[in-house]
């Protein structure tokens, strides 16, 4: 396959997706609108890519890659641990920023789609980086030694399967707010500390 990195048109057609498919989800948008918005013909869309799926995987892929290596950046810097935390917290909020619901439903719930399966490829990917981490931290006693790193990648796994519950999503305003409630239940627990 060819090399279209550098070609303005595939360039202005990535961007124009994520921003139609970030807003409307990847299913109520038609390859015609990105066209439109992008400045491209359908022509030349399908000289990319064969169709909106791949399309959609080029940029969901795009993202994981850019997440990953800000998340070697943030793992070889000398912050203390509870930023490295707190920074790995915010980077996992900002890849989903503005993230419609629609767009969710589309890769977690949408079959049609066959994303759901991919970033689950992409998640087990990036696995190795992030048991790393926590072991590394576990071994400079910055995670407690009881706490098993599969507990970890575990409840990872479960935040993402909850976001395949309609009904649990139906009830934020918008994914970022659910990221945020599973990382803080994970990191400061659901009890209420009685005021000493």
């Amino acid at each position: 396959m060819e090399d279209f990195k550098k070609n303005k048109k595939f360039q202005d057609t990535l961007k124009t997706a994520k921003e139609l498919f970030w807003k409307h989800g990847i299913k109520r948008v038609t390859i015609e609108e990105i066209c439109k918005e992008a400045g491209v013909s359908k022509m030349t869309f399908y000289k990319f890519f064969p169709n909106k799926t791949e399309l959609a995987k080029t940029i969901l892929e795009n993202l994981v890659q850019n997440s990953l290596l800000d998340f070697n950046e943030l793992v070889k810097s000398e912050l203390p641990f509870s930023q490295k935390l707190e920074k790995m917290f915010l980077m996992k909020i900002e890849g989903m920023n503005n993230f419609s619901m629609e767009l969710i439903n589309d890769i977690y719930t949408n079959p049609n789609l066959e994303l759901k399966e991919f970033m689950e490829q992409k998640k087990n990917e990036s696995i190795d980086l992030i048991t790393n981490f926590y072991r590394d931290a576990q071994n400079q006693g910055f995670i407690r030694k009881d706490v098993k790193i599969d507990f970890l990648l575990s409840y990872s796994d479960q935040i993402v399967k909850m976001m395949e519950n309609e009904n649990l999503m139906a009830q934020y305003n918008k994914p970022q707010d659910f990221i945020i409630e599973a990382m803080n239940a994970l990191f400061f627990g659901i009890v209420k500390k009685s005021d000493q």
